[in-house]
């Protein structure tokens, strides 16, 4: 394994442990502040945190902005987007009381993004890691129903009828406008002169401006009740900002490195981190047909790592 493939690696793990810690603690603020603005908290609490860091980062390095092309702020501003309507699709699935299916559609962007990388940008991958990939949507999908049900054989049939529900719809419109916006932040900082981390963080601060400007229209218009919440629980949404930060960066710097479907499929280890928060924080249990879920990703996070390894 090259320098930069632990990098990336290391990265995409870091993020995902962050994602679960920030998931966490807006599921805590949803009964208080309601759905729409606990998910705002993950854009207006992580933009001061992230620009503090990118200025300490321009400070001790004595370096200067970068300049943001045309094309890069273009792909900045689809992928800021795209992300606002995966947040604004996956919100409009948990109101129709589809939680765990709009989840689990909302979480096949390794399957997806592979496609595009592949269709769209001609990046060519193993059949090895192809598989991988189509290990680990199955996997995710498959861990998204297994709380529900008591053994394999009722989550295989809660997923297969889940693919009629609304709730389905309105996953996959999450998972692929969520897809977009990796893919378009990938070419935002491909677009970019300059190091990793200086890309990353710029493209962080840039992409959270815009997502906190637009969502935060988007709840003052259809959700003004809710976005006037954001300070009732300041606490865990500090949490939530700091945990934020650690996951955009995290991911961009990925991004940076690797393919979006690479970096994707090694981060869905957040699964994992998140069923471990449900048994130490949420006092929840730990059921066997999770477990195998659980074993069938590490299985496709191997795969997609196998040719980099050996």
């Amino acid at each position: 394994m090259q320098p930069h493939d632990l990098i990336w690696v290391g990265a995409a793990i870091i993020a995902a442990a962050c994602q679960t810690s920030r998931s966490a603690f807006q599921k805590r603020l949803i009964p208080d502040m309601g759905q729409y603005a606990a998910a705002y908290t993950r854009f207006i609490m992580a933009l001061p945190f992230t620009f503090g860091l990118w200025v300490l980062y321009l400070v001790i390095e004595s370096k200067q902005p970068l300049e943001i092309s045309q094309t890069a702020l273009m792909y900045c501003l689809l992928g800021s987007f795209f992300q606002v309507v995966f947040t604004i699709a996956l919100m409009a699935a948990f109101t129709k009381k589809s939680f765990a299916t709009g989840t689990a559609f909302s979480k096949i962007d390794v399957i997806l993004a592979g496609f595009i990388e592949i269709f769209f940008l001609g990046i060519v991958f193993s059949h090895l890691t192809g598989l991988g990939f189509i290990l680990a949507s199955i996997s995710v999908l498959f861990l998204s129903f297994a709380k529900t049900s008591n053994n394999i054989f009722k989550t295989f049939h809660a997923l297969i009828s889940s693919f009629v529900s609304l709730g389905s719809l309105y996953g996959l419109l999450a998972g692929i406008a969520i897809t977009l916006a990796q893919v378009f932040f990938r070419l935002s900082m491909l677009a970019l002169e300059g190091d990793v981390l200086n890309k990353s963080l710029t493209i962080s601060v840039l992409s959270l401006t815009i997502q906190t400007i637009c969502f935060g229209l988007y709840l003052y218009v259809y959700h003004r009740e809710q976005l006037f919440r954001i300070t009732q629980n300041l606490s865990d949404c500090v949490i939530v900002g700091i945990s934020g930060t650690g996951a955009t960066i995290g991911w961009f710097v990925g991004f940076a490195l690797a393919t979006v479907a690479e970096v994707k499929a090694v981060g869905q280890i957040e699964l994992v981190f998140s069923m471990l928060v449900s048994l130490l924080m949420f006092r929840e249990k730990i059921k066997i047909n999770e477990l195998i879920g659980m074993l069938l990703l590490m299985v496709s996070i191997y795969l997609v790592l196998a040719d980099k390894i050996w």
